[in-house]
C-alpha cells in the first residue's frame, strides 16, 4: 500500500506545471504601486511551463524584451518593472488556492 501511495504522489509530481506570476498593482493610469507581499492567489498568470527552468527563462524573455523596448515609455518601464517583480511558482504551492488564471496586468 505504501509504495502505491508514493508512486501516486510521485506521478502527480510530474504533473506539476510552473507558473509565471506577476504581482498586483494599485489600479490607477499610470497603474499604482506593486502589491508584491499580496497573497499568491492575488498574483496574476502569466504564462506556464512544465519546468522551473522553462518557467524562469520565460521570465527572462520578458525583462529582456522590455528592457529594450523604448524606455521613455510609461508602460514599457511598468511592464519591465512587472517582470522583474514576477516569480515561478509550482502549480502544487497550497499557497496559491484559488488563483486567477487570466491576466489582469494592461
Amino acid at each position: 500500500m505504501k509504495s502505491i501511495n508514493f508512486c501516486h504522489v510521485g506521478a502527480l509530481g510530474l504533473l506539476a506545471a510552473w507558473y509565471l506570476l506577476t504581482p498586483p498593482f494599485a489600479p490607477g493610469d499610470p497603474p499604482g504601486p506593486l502589491q508584491i507581499n499580496a497573497p499568491l492567489n492575488r498574483w496574476s498568470q502569466m504564462d506556464s511551463s512544465d519546468t522551473l527552468s522553462g518557467c524562469e527563462e520565460q521570465r527572462n524573455n520578458m525583462v529582456r524584451m522590455y528592457s529594450s523596448g523604448d524606455m521613455t515609455s510609461v508602460a514599457t518601464q511598468f511592464k519591465l518593472w512587472l517582470y522583474h517583480n514576477s516569480i515561478c511558482v509550482s502549480s502544487a504551492d497550497p499557497r496559491l488556492g484559488g488563483l486567477s488564471k487570466q491576466s489582469a496586468h494592461p
